[in-house]
């Protein structure tokens, strides 16, 4: 511990400290202390300190989690910001070896400079960390075509409860028959456990090709119903191949129009849906415009006014207005948290043609949200619509709580999941049981008994704390 304390690395400075209390949605901590190690024995060595001593340890990126899941009531906030580096991208094998403090916009861009592509895209990408990623199983809009980071992991090395250095590697070969189907991949049991089973330190992960090019295009709607009906045709017609279908209500095109410079939006539009699509020299652009246009014209009478977004300068500029409204959000819920509310973003998704059966169940119970400002945007060609609640004060937030977990139940009942990327932290655990049968849980609990003995690591994300590990 003192030779700790002497290079800087744990630190007990309340204003130090502080700094590491609040997380995007202003949810906060109660740390006593800070530990920012540099390399993998560091962690070793604090773990297994923490594991003799007693205490507990909350792992740490750029604190990006809309769960909760980088905040506790105590214990030590574990911080991964020096493990920041790129170790290798291998050009000939398409793999990277990263630490789990690397930016991911940073990461993509040092792939790309290579020639290669890592698809997955949190719309926090510039926020977010690779650590953070393998957490919560992040995605973003490109999963549509190219899955989630589960996808493109293939190597883990892991610091346990105990300090042991484990390395989950994924088998290279093309089958396998070895004990338990879950564990064929073992890499797959760190992805999506938001820091209760160990620390990441090494992440090893798949690229590909960077495609040669691609549009993004705006589509407006009169209503939500047209918007529902054109996702759902787009997802089932062979000659459209988006890589991603995303969705912005009326409520996000109020925060956008004031910032949407350069971008005409039609008075009459409710809703906007843009999408991605890939080409290349030998299927070019206008085929696949042509093939996009006759769907277009069919489901909207907006479709005159449909923008295409070419340049690099004006893709950049739609996804910096898609970011603006969570990031709109998210400080709302900052100044709602000083009040007892704060914001109740939603993360559960349906199989796609059950969307507008989603969204009419919504409808059925949104009058129990009062006057609580509500937008909702999606990765949509995927059946995941983020709603986001606005809760400003303790009574509100409960209501936005119960109209949270009844939405949730439908969407299990709808045969979808209770959370599509952000994970369940703190704020998803009474919905966990939606997902799973009681055999299935507890099996859970027994793996983190595994590899966390004594119950040290993040407390409180999927289970209760006080239930133990």
């Amino acid at each position: 511990m003192e030779s700790f304390v002497q290079s800087g690395k744990w630190v007990t400075d309340p204003d130090i400290v502080e700094g590491y209390r609040h997380d995007a949605l202003g949810m906060q901590g109660g740390f006593e202390a800070l530990f920012r190690p540099e390399d993998t024995a560091d962690i070793q060595e604090c773990l297994r300190m923490i594991s003799d001593r007693g205490g507990s340890v909350t792992c740490q990126g750029l604190r990006s989690s809309l769960t909760g899941a980088s905040m506790a009531p105590g214990g030590v906030a574990l911080s991964l910001e020096r493990f920041n580096r790129i170790l290798d991208i291998d050009r000939v094998r398409r793999r990277a070896l990263v630490e789990p403090g690397v930016v991911l916009a940073e990461f993509k861009a040092a792939a790309a400079a290579e020639g290669l592509f890592y698809p997955p895209d949190p719309t926090s990408a510039a926020e977010c960390t690779l650590g953070g990623n393998v957490a919560t199983n992040a995605s973003g809009s490109r999963s549509l075509k190219y899955g989630a980071t589960i996808e493109w992991v293939r190597a883990l090395q892991v610091v346990d409860g105990s300090g042991r250095v484990i390395t989950a590697r994924t088998a290279e070969g093309g089958k396998i028959c070895a004990g338990y189907g879950a564990f064929y991949d073992p890499a797959r049991l760190f992805v999506g456990s938001e820091g209760t089973l160990g620390v990441v330190t090494r992440i090893e992960v798949a690229l590909t090709e960077l495609p040669e090019a691609f549009m993004l295009v705006l589509v407006f709607f009169p209503d939500m119903s047209r918007a529902l009906d054109f996702v759902i045709s787009a997802r089932e017609d062979p000659a459209c191949d988006p890589r991603s279908l995303e969705f912005l209500d009326e409520g996000c095109l109020e925060i956008i129009r004031g910032r949407a410079e350069g971008l005409s939006i039609p008075p009459s539009a409710r809703a906007i849906v843009y999408f991605e699509q890939e080409y290349g020299a030998e299927e070019g652009y206008e085929a696949r415009l042509e093939a996009w246009s006759r769907l277009i014209e069919q489901h909207t009478p907006l479709a005159g006014d449909t923008r295409i977004a070419l340049t690099d300068a004006q893709k950049d500029h739609v996804m910096k207005l898609r970011h603006f409204v969570p990031e709109s959000m998210n400080a709302l819920s900052i100044q709602a948290v000083r009040t007892g509310g704060c914001k109740i973003s939603t993360d559960w998704a349906v199989p796609y043609r059950r969307l507008p059966e989603l969204f009419a169940c919504f409808e059925e119970v949104r009058a129990r949200l009062g006057s609580m400002p509500v937008v909702r945007f999606a990765h949509i060609g995927e059946g995941h619509p983020h709603f986001n609640f606005i809760a400003r004060d303790p009574e509100e937030k409960r209501t936005a709580e119960e109209v949270d977990l009844l939405m949730a139940r439908r969407a299990v009942a709808l045969g979808g999941t209770i959370t599509g990327e952000h994970g369940v932290g703190k704020m998803k655990r009474e919905h966990l049981a939606l997902q799973y049968p009681p055999a299935v849980i507890t099996a859970m609990k027994a793996l983190k008994r595994s590899f966390d003995p004594k119950g040290i690591l993040a407390p409180g994300n999927i289970f209760p704390a006080d239930e133990g590990p």
